[in-house]
């Protein structure tokens, strides 16, 4: 793998994440991740088709009524 790619990114953010905790606990850590990774790739996507919705939810594989409530919740 790549210094590049998603895995070896995410594993890099995580490691500095923990070691800024220092020594404070951990709590919540796969819902803040996959909120953060769930409103980047919208948002990318969207950019992508030009703001599309129907298309959007296409390319993400997901329903558009989905889409039109993450849209809602992250205010893009």
């Amino acid at each position: 793998m790549s210094a590049t790619d998603l895995p070896t990114c995410i594993n890099t953010k995580l490691s500095r994440y923990f070691k800024q905790l220092d020594g404070e606990q951990a709590s919540g850590v796969y819902k803040m991740v996959a909120n953060e990774v769930d409103l980047i790739v919208i948002k990318f996507v969207l950019d992508l088709v030009d703001n599309n919705q129907s298309e959007a939810a296409r390319v993400l594989g997901i329903n558009r009524g989905t889409l039109k409530k993450k849209i809602e919740l992250y205010r893009l």
